[in-house]
């Protein structure tokens, strides 16, 4: 299947880079999931500067895959494992809109109140094993995650959600989004989201948001680690 990784790797064969690295990504993104802030790296000896690569890489890429920028780190530097915080976006749509359904989501019933889906994510904060919003079948990773930020805002067509963690597990973000849209219609909103992080069970979550609303806006660092 086409891969944002093989389109980056087919462009890159075309630079002149010896004994180069496979690339490393910050994040992986499913199908479907769009990333704006996504980091990659790659060892390689060239005589090309950095400054070059991305107007090189451009011009052998299709529309949908842009590099922004591109510089020369540290030996030892790795896109996954030196971050330290990612940040995701999920927008979700008040209305039905073909031309930005690409994306955002339309879950076709009509929105809790803005203040309803802000009270049903605080008791995300904060280090928690999030278990309960664990997707069956990804790569084995640590299940008590640091939620630095978790929020519901506007968008100029309906809601999203801000989600700031030092790591995610596998599907965490869409199925916190389908939880959190079902919480938000409780009359507690904040405690039947409790209920589901405590329970430590998939089983009492909503369900999974498609991919098409969610993407990495944003990958963190040591200060010192990027130019």
């Amino acid at each position: 299947l086409r891969t944002v990784q093989g389109v980056l790797e087919s462009a890159l064969d075309g630079l002149p880079l010896a004994e180069r690295s496979s690339l490393a990504g910050a994040g992986r993104t499913d199908a479907g999931v769009h990333a704006r802030g996504q980091v990659a790296s790659f060892t390689a000896r060239t005589t090309l500067p950095a400054i070059a690569l991305a107007p090189s890489l451009n011009r052998h890429l299709p529309g949908d895959v842009r590099v922004v920028d591109a510089a020369e780190t540290a030996t030892g530097f790795h896109a996954r494992h030196s971050a330290v915080a990612r940040r995701y976006e999920y927008r979700v749509l008040a209305r039905e809109d073909v031309m930005e359904s690409r994306f955002a989501w339309h879950p076709r019933f009509v929105l809790p109140p803005a203040d309803a889906l802000e009270r049903a994510v605080r008791p995300l904060e904060g280090e928690h094993d999030f278990t309960a919003f664990q997707a069956s079948g990804g790569p084995p990773v640590r299940l008590r995650c640091r939620m630095m930020r978790a929020g519901w805002t506007t968008w100029e067509s309906g809601v999203k959600l801000v989600v700031l963690a030092d790591h995610f597990l596998y599907h965490m973000v869409r199925n916190m989004v389908g939880t959190t849209l079902a919480a938000a219609a409780a009359p507690d909103p904040a405690a039947a989201m409790r209920r589901v992080l405590l329970s430590r069970d998939r089983r009492n979550a909503g369900i999974t948001a498609p991919a098409c609303g969610l993407s990495l806006e944003q990958v963190f660092y040591e200060p010192g680690a990027l130019p």
